[in-house]
């Protein structure tokens, strides 16, 4: 019997010694990007996921948002500009440009200081393949060297499910408020 316990405690120790429980991890760096990005299950998931995207400052996260065609799904995305800018705004307007857009806007503003998006007025209309998502936006740029840069309108988002049953952005509307800038004007500002 005592040689059972000698073996147990040796058995207890030496796994102790193996799984590192009392060492101290390495910290987080803090360069990385922060992701609070969540499995779109819901329409209302890519909705907050947008809103993480801005905050976290993740262009990676924004990305998958939007849909990038074959083979996750029959639609490639598309963007319609506000009437206020659509002679100056460029004829094709894709996923890649989107994601051109989100990150020249992170790399050029501060990095402690979150861009805040949030919706009002939010709507969702819900088809046999898809969702039409309607709101007002009002979108907080920090700037470096002078106040915050305010955008307003409303949007009309299309959303559909990929094969994997995530929900996701095919098409999109922009609608310009009377005297605000609109997010097709930030778009055109950081592309």
């Amino acid at each position: 019997m005592k040689i059972y316990w000698k073996i147990l405690l040796l058995s207890f120790l030496l796994s102790l010694a193996a799984c590192d429980l009392f060492q101290v991890r390495d910290p987080e760096d803090p360069s990385e990007t922060k992701s609070s990005f969540r499995v779109p299950v819901e329409p209302k998931d890519v909705i907050q996921n947008l809103i993480n995207a801005f905050n976290d400052k993740n262009a990676n996260d924004y990305k998958k948002n939007f849909s990038t065609g074959l083979p996750l799904v029959n639609r490639d995305f598309f963007f319609i500009p506000s009437g206020n800018v659509l002679s100056s705004f460029p004829t094709d307007w894709y996923v890649d440009e989107e994601f051109q857009y989100f990150n020249n806007l992170i790399i050029r503003s501060p990095q402690d200081i979150p861009i805040t998006l949030s919706f009002t007025d939010e709507q969702y209309d819900i088809r046999a393949d898809s969702t039409i998502y309607s709101a007002k936006y009002f979108l907080n740029v920090p700037a470096l060297n002078s106040a915050p840069k305010v955008y307003e309108g409303s949007l009309k988002f299309t959303m559909t499910t990929d094969f994997n049953d995530a929900w996701v952005i095919y098409f999109w509307e922009d609608i310009a408020k009377q005297d605000y800038k609109s997010w097709s004007e930030l778009k055109i500002e950081f592309y």
